[in-house]
């Protein structure tokens, strides 16, 4: 049996059909947005646009499953039909996994965004990113970016309340000051450590 004759047997259906849907993905990436909104939902990582997932999982899913069909057909032939239903699963298992991989990082450093925001006051206790080149006590113009509800990305002044925090870094919002429209933030990591010493000291006050 040539290549093209094991292609096309209806064992390997299913990873052509997911191979077809990572191509439809890249040709008309609306076509798919639907499934990939439901592919998102199952794998937790709903913040990544649904083309993109379609694409992840129906490649991942084409690749893997074909890879074991072959090894079904060229190491154990007798059980490549009654290998086939154990084959799918697992080969879904392992797509499902790459994609929820892929996903995860997507919505670290590209998650979609619906609508932007600014200035809001209610994102306190929220993790954004410095946007600015430093966020200090005078830097008028320190910025960072949080990705709030429904795909929202917000847009916020703020500062710190001593020290700098340089461009790129993680912080996490703290009070707003309704005086000068900006938020007091900390550094991710810093905030532990500030509240740290207070414990110690509560503690130390226990044992006297």
């Amino acid at each position: 049996m040539d290549y093209l004759a094991f292609l096309v047997q209806w064992f390997n259906w299913p990873y052509l059909a997911a191979f077809l849907i990572g191509v439809a993905s890249v040709v008309f990436p609306a076509s798919v947005r639907p499934l990939g909104k439901a592919i998102s939902r199952w794998l937790g990582v709903e913040r990544v646009p649904g083309h993109v997932i379609a694409r992840v999982f129906g490649f991942a899913l084409g690749i893997i499953g074909l890879t074991v069909s072959g090894g079904l057909h060229d190491y154990w032939p007798e059980a490549q039909e009654r290998g086939f239903l154990p084959g799918l699963m697992v080969s879904t298992v392992l797509a499902a996994l790459v994609a929820r991989w892929v996903g995860r990082l997507f919505e670290r450093h590209f998650p979609e965004i619906r609508a932007v925001g600014w200035g809001s006051p209610g994102l306190s206790g929220q993790e954004g990113r410095v946007v600015s080149r430093v966020v200090s006590p005078e830097y008028r113009a320190g910025r960072a970016q949080v990705m709030g509800e429904n795909e929202t990305l917000h847009m916020v002044l703020c500062k710190t309340k001593q020290g700098e925090i340089p461009y790129g870094a993680a912080v996490v919002l703290a009070e707003y000051d309704a005086g000068d429209g900006r938020y007091f933030v900390l550094e991710v990591g810093a905030e532990e450590e500030t509240i740290a010493p207070e414990g110690a000291a509560a503690t130390e006050n226990e044992h006297e």
